[in-house]
């Protein structure tokens, strides 16, 4: 991933609100989940209920549906950032009942509606246009919002796992991102929440909602293990996969010095040319063709370490990229790339001799000097 940023350090106040943000959400997600033996319930009873029977005394209209008749007064439809309401003449049977911005534009005053109420509450208002309904949250919407939750929870638990697998790192080195988590924690939801929508207390055993459930499980392990290695730290020397060569043997790789030099002034250079006839250099631009290269003077460089990017770094450096620390006889200069394409720079800035083996120069004693790569 190329989640850049500029860091500087891991205070542990950080990890301590992250570990905060997700027992809370995870609290959050505990009370859904205790709420939906309860919402499945007075669902149930919602649906069940039955219009009351002619005569039944109002002390006993609590469980059954009633049904009044009244007359709107007039309406309070989009009030910014309030509700939107309906006003009823005489007061009767309420003085004013709170409803959809659409219910409000629909009805008009002295329209003649037909109320049910059910519980005390009014659930219904239906007029000759338009029929409103209160939605009562039922197990699903709890099941719902308690699997968001822990999903939503799963974020901040991923950039704690990522400070504890970087716990050992120098506080000021830039750790993987944690977006692929969130992908995969993303991907999850669109399976997951309308499963719990519609089946929220288990799953029946259909062949579609067995297919559905394991297809998305398995989906979520794979986007899962994705995640663990895309987001693992590389140490230097790590390079993965060699960069294809082309025909002519020149390779565009992109890498950035991070000073302005001589052969990268005003920092142009987006990509460093190798192979083919000419010296490694610096150009602005993917290839191909040698245009505005800027030879990279071999014989004045020494590498003294590589190492992964930290928070004193340009912001210009990827995530997954590592750094080379050279010596520019006697100031220092910073290389970054991705890990393999550094390596292959490497070794082609490392000056080339009879009976040597390519490495970096030591610019003092004539002998090569070895890769130092931060542990």
């Amino acid at each position: 991933m190329t989640d850049a940023r500029k860091v500087t350090g891991r205070p542990r106040w950080a990890v301590a609100l992250w570990a905060l943000a997700c027992a809370l959400l995870l609290a959050g997600a505990g009370l859904a989940a205790s709420a939906v033996p309860d919402a499945g319930a007075h669902e149930r009873e919602w649906r069940s209920a039955a219009p009351c029977a002619p005569g039944t005394p109002a002390v006993h209209r609590g469980d059954c549906l009633s049904t009044l008749t009244a007359v709107i007064a007039r309406t309070d439809p989009h009030r910014p950032k309030k509700s939107s309401w309906l006003y009823f003449t005489d007061d009767h049977p309420v003085r004013r009942l709170e409803v959809s911005s659409d219910a409000a534009e629909e009805f008009r005053a002295g329209d003649r509606v037909r109320l049910t109420v059910w519980r005390g509450v009014v659930r219904e208002v239906a007029g000759d246009r338009y029929v409103w309904r209160h939605h009562i949250p039922g197990a699903g919407d709890f099941a719902m919002g308690a699997a968001g939750l822990t999903l939503a929870a799963g974020y901040p638990a991923a950039r704690i796992l990522l400070h504890v697998r970087g716990r050992r790192r120098p506080d000021d080195e830039v750790l993987p991102s944690a977006l692929p988590f969130g992908g995969a924690l993303a991907v999850t939801a669109l399976w997951l929440l309308p499963l719990c929508y519609l089946h929220p207390t288990a799953p029946p055993a259909t062949p579609a909602t067995t297919a559905w459930t394991s297809l998305g499980t398995l989906t979520t392990l794979i986007l899962l293990t994705w995640s663990w290695r895309a987001t693992r730290i590389r140490p230097p020397g790590d390079c993965g996969a060699p960069a294809a060569e082309p025909a002519d043997g020149e390779v565009f790789l992109p890498a950035r010095f991070l000073e302005a030099t001589d052969y990268n002034p005003h920092h142009f250079g987006t990509h460093v040319v190798v192979g083919g006839d000419g010296p490694p250099a610096v150009v602005p631009h993917p290839g191909p063709g040698r245009f505005a290269a800027r030879p990279i003077p071999v014989s004045r460089l020494t590498l003294l370490r590589v190492r992964r990017p930290r928070g004193g770094d340009m912001d210009l450096v990827p995530n997954g990229w590592h750094v080379a620390e050279l010596d520019d006889s006697g100031a220092q200069v910073r290389l970054a790339a991705a890990p393999a394409d550094l390596s292959r720079i490497l070794r082609e800035l490392s000056p080339r001799a009879p009976g040597r083996t390519a490495g970096p120069a030591n610019a003092e004693s004539g002998r090569l000097r070895p890769i130092t790569k931060e542990k």
